[in-house]
């Protein structure tokens, strides 16, 4: 029975989500034609993707979550959390917190992206709306494919030739499916991991290609667009250190205004804000109810500015299983003219361990937009880039649009060594629970404590991305998910490319 199980979920195991296995028919067995053969129909099936992309183990909560639990900014204080897998870096060849849900969604939606790329050239209409969807399409697959990098492969400073820490050991990036037949194919010939180095470069070849077709090309609101395509290709360029590439997609980003620190406070959570460059949208009636980032990390909470209550739990909804720990409320109080302490709120963990990032619309703690670009990160982006290259003209001016905004005081450059600490402790900032902070330490193999008042081990206290098994006990820390346990069953070419640190394929 398992085999034939596994026969049929060949590519499904690898490319649908939990819920979707249950699903008997094999995606693979859908003629080209029935796909799509209009516009309208094109339209469908990117709406398709988008939706892939707000579920809970996406964009809906799975990178903000792993991101919160892995770095240096969260505790969880009690057991039975989600992602405490992740926050104790206990994955397993075979129990791999939430890797799995990972694997299979983000695949998901590079298999539709695929099935989309392979029939949209066939369509006659307008030529900006076939325009429009192919790139939208192409900047989607490219994100996609970064996220699985970030999450199953170790940044470019380990993987690729050139890095600083290259290791051969940590070249493997993940299988790349690029077309429709490669889809098909795989339910007979599962493909192997590329390595790293291939992955980036289709990813940064997706990105650019997006960008091409979406110049010029007006896109609704909580699409991709020609500014988040450009700032997605600076943010992976940005992994690759290649700072003039970083440039260069980074200046088109740019669109919008930071808000008025007047304003901060009421305006910085609504949805289709200023700074807001690419959100995900969610309504009333398509929300991710008990599984948002709101649900895991706070209760809900009065939030009226100026109020003697604001801040304050006004409710036992949700785990509000995970803290703010003593470094971000002191790091967010360090200015006292800085805005960003409105981020500090109550929680059932104690008095000011709650994080409002996100506040709920209409009084649904639930509902709110998920923003995936925003300009401070553009412009931090840009002024980590401008730092690496020399230019501490421009690294100050970009970190001072969201300083100034911030604080209302003027940053001024010093070193470039200490330009680069001071924007990267401005990322930490601005960026939180938004999926940067763990990966900007992991990225420049920069080494954090996690100074929380909870009941974090010795063994998780400090992160060394360089001395990985440098824990009171030895043990090797988990910095990104196993190759899942349930891909390897089914896919016997990767059963010997398991990630450091995980014990290798044993099964049958």
């Amino acid at each position: 029975m398992k085999k034939i199980f596994l026969i049929l979920t060949i590519v499904m195991g690898m490319l649908t989500s939990c819920e979707d296995i249950l699903e008997k028919k094999p995606y693979t067995s859908i003629p080209d034609f029935e796909m799509f053969t209009d516009l309208e129909g094109a339209q469908s099936a990117l709406n398709g993707i988008y939706d892939r992309i707000t579920s809970s183990n996406y964009y809906g909560r799975l990178i903000y979550g792993y991101e919160a639990s892995k770095g240096p900014d969260f505790y969880v204080e009690d057991t039975g959390n989600r992602f405490e897998t992740e926050n104790a870096y206990q994955e397993s060849s075979t129990s791999g917190g939430y890797a799995t849900s990972a694997w299979n969604t983000i695949y998901k939606v590079v298999f539709l992206c695929n099935n989309v790329l392979a029939n949209i050239d066939l369509i006659e209409g307008d030529a900006d709306e076939v325009r429009r969807i192919k790139g939208e399409v192409l900047a989607i697959r490219g994100l996609a494919y970064f996220d699985l990098m970030r999450l199953f492969a170790y940044p470019p400073i380990f993987s690729i030739q050139g890095g600083a820490h290259y290791n051969d050991k940590y070249k493997w990036g993940v299988p790349l499916l690029l077309t429709q037949e490669d889809n098909t194919d795989a339910a007979t010939n599962p493909p192997r991991r590329a390595e790293a180095s291939a992955c980036y470069d289709q990813i940064v070849s997706d990105l650019s290609a997006a960008v091409t077709n979406l110049n010029g090309i007006s896109s609704e609101k909580g699409r991709v667009n020609y500014h988040a395509a450009n700032a997605l290709l600076a943010r992976v360029n940005l992994y690759l250190g290649k700072w003039s590439n970083v440039i260069s997609a980074g200046e088109e980003a740019v669109t919008g205004s930071m808000i008025d620190s007047d304003d901060y406070n009421t305006t910085y959570f609504q949805p289709y804000n200023s700074e807001n460059i690419w959100e995900l949208d969610y309504s009333e009636t398509d929300n991710l109810s008990s599984n948002s980032i709101n649900y895991l990390v706070r209760y809900p909470t009065l939030d009226k500015p100026g109020d003697p209550d604001d801040g304050k739990v006004v409710d036992h909804i949700g785990y509000a299983g995970y803290g703010g720990n003593i470094y971000l409320r002191n790091a967010l109080r360090s200015i006292p003219t800085d805005v960003r302490q409105y981020l500090i709120c109550d929680s059932r963990l104690g008095d000011s361990t709650g994080v409002r990032k996100y506040i709920g619309q209409n009084g649904n703690h639930n509902v709110f937009n998920v923003p995936l670009v925003r300009l401070p990160e553009v412009y931090l982006t840009l002024a980590e880039a401008y730092a690496e290259s020399g230019n501490l003209a421009k690294a100050e001016e970009n970190l001072n649009n969201v300083y100034e905004a911030r604080t209302g005081l003027t940053y001024t450059a010093s070193s470039k060594e200490q330009t680069i600490q001071d924007v990267l402790a401005e990322r930490r900032k601005e960026l939180v629970l938004e999926g940067h902070t763990y990966w900007d330490h992991f990225r420049r193999a920069i080494a954090f404590v996690r100074e929380a008042e909870g009941s974090v081990s010795d063994d998780v206290a400090h992160i060394d991305f360089l001395n990985p098994g440098d824990t009171p006990t030895g043990k090797m820390h988990q910095f990104i998910y196993p190759i899942p346990q349930n891909e390897m069953e089914v896919n016997t070419n990767i059963r010997d490319q398991q990630n450091p640190g995980y014990a290798p394929y044993t099964g049958d």
